[in-house]
């Protein structure tokens, strides 16, 4: 019962009900979100938001670790700092990686509070309160750019910010371009608790997995490791949970999809942990791209249509 009522939280959009109820019961929130995953998968997808020109960097170096250990990655890219640093951005293209559209200006990417976010090029809207045509322009912006500099069109999306700012808008601009899908929603407010699912759009969006200690958030090194005073900061911490949410998604199914930043999770050493763990886990780390083929060729695949 209780954790039907959690589930119910999730959905319902409520921020305060959301944070007591982290609050009051995180594990009993992280399980009720985690139950409606059974029997699916185990699956998993790795990928990176590439946001500030720090993260463009370091991505010959992720891209490197990443090869060592021959895992696949999505890489979320930002048009801007595609046209900026096309040869760090051709590095993934030439590894085989998968990038996603994730707008060609990253609206709401200044932040005073850090230094390396306060940038003038820095955009100040946010992408929820962009009309449908700025929405627009911003993702078919970033497509002709990923084409013009790199050859490659992507057909994946993320919503800068995703979660609480990303909006259903979204999706007929991503069909009109021949998208095939958004990672921009959240498990523990998905409507089939963070599987993927078709929506009316025809676009499949694959909602972010969530933090076992924080479950109506997304389990990213942002939370953990880049905002000032990270919940999960202690090294080790981050992997540890991350441990945690694969071992409930590998005991009784799921799907496992997380984000980090490039620059946090390569200077902290989480992302080496990471993907030392998942080089002897069980899990079939793939990216949203052959996931979907997969999914979509098994007639046993368990996914969703509509909301």
């Amino acid at each position: 019962m209780r954790k039907t009522l959690l589930r119910r939280v999730g959905r319902a959009g409520w921020p305060r009900l959301k944070q007591a109820a982290t609050v009051l019961w995180p594990d009993a929130s992280f399980e009720a979100i985690m139950e409606a995953q059974q029997g699916f998968g185990p699956y998993c997808t790795l990928s990176f938001d590439c946001d500030f020109p720090r993260d463009v960097e370091a991505l010959p170096q992720v891209a490197e670790l990443l090869d060592h250990y021959a895992c696949p990655a999505s890489f979320a890219c930002i048009g801007q700092w595609v046209k900026r640093f096309p040869d760090e951005h051709r590095c993934l293209v030439e590894g085989g990686f998968e990038l996603l559209n994730h707008t060609q200006t990253h609206p709401n990417l200044y932040h005073p509070d850090y230094a390396y976010a306060r940038g003038g090029e820095l955009s100040r809207k946010r992408f929820d309160l962009l009309v449908p045509r700025e929405k627009g322009q911003e993702i078919e912006q970033a497509h002709a750019t990923f084409v013009e500099v790199l050859g490659y069109a992507p057909v994946g999306f993320r919503t800068p910010h995703f979660g609480t700012l990303h909006t259903a808008e979204v999706y007929p601009i991503l069909r009109d371009l021949n998208y095939r899908f958004s990672t921009s929603a959240m498990a523990g407010s998905s409507p089939h608790g963070g599987t993927p699912y078709q929506t009316d759009a025809g676009i499949w969006e694959f909602p972010l997995s969530p933090c076992p200690a924080h479950p109506f958030g997304v389990f990213d090194s942002w939370h953990s490791l880049g905002k000032r005073d990270g919940a999960h900061a202690r090294p080790g911490e981050m992997t540890a949970l991350f441990v945690r949410l694969c071992e409930q998604v590998q005991g009784r199914g799921g799907y496992v999809n997380i984000y980090l930043d490039p620059r946090d999770a390569l200077d902290s050493g989480e992302l080496r942990r990471i993907l030392d763990y998942l080089r002897g886990s069980s899990l079939v780390v793939l990216n949203y791209g052959p996931l979907l083929e997969r999914l979509l060729a098994d007639p046993t695949r368990g996914l969703f249509t509509g909301p």
